[in-house]
């Protein structure tokens, strides 16, 4: 362990500046990706068939508060958007006025899917950008000090600077990958929760129907 860290503070020596913008970026992506990871797979449940089945079933019989407890207390979109649909059908509420409440309350809850995941995207190609920059500045470092130097010393100045070039290169694609699977993947789970999202509302809306016709 102690070889690898040693091995890190060499790279950013010999990779100069650029490599502390890299880091600032490529910690910022590992703060989004962990937050993200516990908003999509931990405060959103995997699938409602089961929640949806238990609602449906306390409103079917009118116990409308037992249904509500099911979704209060959770800070996943699904469970306010049923959650509002719920209270409004408690209170009297027509089916059209009902829907018009979830959609108003919508147009928030489900914007919480997506945000900041596209902050990934954005790490990625700036981090990918950054890295070539410094590429192309160690590169200008060492031809540069090639003029200025004995022969003897060209050959190591030379190295020396399309070192700094590669490390750079190499970090900048290390932080920009994986921003790019997690962004494919956190996608995908957004769109899945969407679905899941809207197929529960209206069911549970057309439910309501049966027992309050508009």
């Amino acid at each position: 362990m102690t070889g690898f860290f040693s091995l890190v503070g060499e790279w950013f020596r010999v990779g100069g500046p650029v490599m502390w913008v890299l880091l600032f970026f490529s910690a910022c992506a590992a703060a989004i990706i962990a937050e993200r990871f516990i908003f999509l797979y931990f405060i959103c449940p995997k699938n409602y068939s089961g929640l949806l089945n238990n609602v449906k079933k306390a409103v079917g019989e009118d116990k409308i508060e037992d249904a509500i407890k099911f979704v209060s207390g959770r800070l996943a979109p699904t469970h306010v958007l049923l959650a509002v649909a719920l209270q409004s059908f408690k209170e009297g509420s027509s089916i059209s006025d009902i829907q018009e409440n979830v959609e108003e309350a919508a147009i928030h809850q489900i914007h919480r899917f997506s945000v900041r995941i596209n902050y990934l995207t954005l790490f990625a190609n700036v981090a990918t950008l950054v890295g070539l920059l410094g590429t192309i500045t160690g590169l200008m470092i060492s031809f540069s000090s090639l003029a200025n130097v004995e022969a003897a010393q060209k050959a190591a100045m030379l190295a020396a600077g399309i070192s700094q070039a590669m490390i750079t290169t190499a970090f900048g694609l290390i932080v920009a990958v994986p921003c790019m699977v997690v962004y494919t993947i956190y996608s995908n789970r957004q769109t899945r929760l969407v679905k899941d999202l809207d197929e529960s509302v209206v069911k549970l809306i057309n439910f309501m129907k049966k027992k309050r016709p508009a």
